[in-house]
């Protein structure tokens, strides 16, 4: 039997040990608490600086380690700076990040570029890709700066979907279509263009003088002119042409009466836009397909016809008739209209001349 000595010693050890167990594992300052604290911090230093779109953060104890795809080189090095400066109430000496482990990927720039701005009315709006909720946001308060008449913007968040120089070829892009009355201008990883109309020549000769100069990686390219004037350049990259008859369509889609060929009102105008932009291109044929409601033949048909009918009112605008193709796109195909330049086909090679006979 133990003696009252010994129990109290038992007892007062028994005490110690549970103490000091609710103090490891209870107590603010346990390694469990100062986790959970420090991957809220962590979590909020992404929020902070918007990175919380692409990154991710754990924590282990007081080492962080950060992962996702981030978009840019700049914003890799934001978060994991962001990250490593994190700490709870305890500052960084009792509480803060020890080690950040980078697990984070650099997306592969220019794999998913596409942004479309179109103006009508004094209103732009804006669709497309950005790489972060940042540069959205940026985007979004510069078109509303630019265009007095209000700017809708609907950009999908696609990390990796901005190279090098993106950002200043929107603003580009931007305050040259804000100088037109009507227009539009696409962006790809390589390449900006602009079409419209302007109120003057000298506004015109501006815009795509400042397209064609452009921003360091994207090739530009530009066909504005006055109401009823001509574009006084010739478009030479049948990528460029493409991209121009697409921003002088705008975004609104071909419309057929249904069951018929004949065109809306608004569709014909916009084709015409289109097809005096690609009589200033030089590349040919361009391929107009529909696609077909249907498996049967009578489906087909009227594809076709529908095709013919969008290049007869891009020719109206001055394209030469046979400088297109009508075809009928099946119904599965992606898209209901296809615009498409065809490769032209290789030049003959020329004989080697004949020997001179000495």
């Amino acid at each position: 039997m133990l003696s009252p000595r010994r129990q109290t010693a038992l007892i007062s050890l028994a005490l110690f040990v549970g103490l000091g167990a609710l103090a490891i594992h209870a107590s603010p300052v346990s390694a469990g608490a100062l986790e959970a604290r420090l991957q809220e911090r962590a979590e909020a230093s992404l929020r902070a600086i918007r990175a919380d779109d692409w990154a991710s953060v754990e924590l282990n104890g007081q080492v962080a380690t950060l992962t996702g795809l981030a978009p840019n080189r700049r914003a890799q090095s934001a978060a994991l700076d962001a990250v490593a400066r994190a700490n709870w109430a305890g500052g960084v000496v009792a509480g803060g990040v020890t080690e950040v482990i980078d697990q984070s990927r650099l997306a592969r720039d220019g794999a998913k570029v596409q942004f479309n701005a179109d103006l009508s009315g004094g209103r732009v709006v804006i669709r497309g890709l950005a790489p972060d909720a940042a540069m959205v946001d940026q985007i979004e308060a510069e078109a509303r700066r630019l265009f007095t008449a209000g700017a809708d913007v609907d950009l999908t968040l696609a990390p990796g979907s901005a190279p090098e120089g993106f950002e200043v070829a929107v603003r580009l892009l931007l305050a040259e279509l804000s100088r037109l009355d009507v227009g539009g201008g696409r962006i790809t990883s390589d390449r900006m263009v602009l079409t419209g109309l302007a109120s003057s020549t000298a506004t015109a000769t501006q815009a795509r003088l400042s397209i064609e100069r452009g921003v360091a990686g994207f090739d530009g390219a530009a066909l504005v002119r006055t109401d009823g004037g001509r574009f006084n350049t010739e478009i030479l990259d049948p990528i460029h042409c493409r991209l121009l008859i697409d921003s002088a369509l705008g975004g609104d889609p071909i419309a057929f009466a249904p069951g018929g060929d004949s065109l809306s009102e608004s569709s014909s105008a916009g084709l015409r836009r289109a097809g005096a932009v690609f009589a200033a291109c030089t590349a040919s044929p361009l391929v107009i397909a529909v696609r077909a409601e249907g498996p049967r033949a009578a489906d087909e048909a009227l594809a076709l016809a529908r095709s013919e009918a969008v290049i007869e009112a891009m020719a109206a605008a001055g394209a030469a008739r046979e400088r297109f193709l009508a075809e009928s796109a099946p119904p599965e195909a992606e898209r209901a209209l296809r615009f498409e330049l065809a490769a032209p086909p290789p030049a003959d090679p020329q004989p080697d001349p004949e020997p001179t006979q000495g």
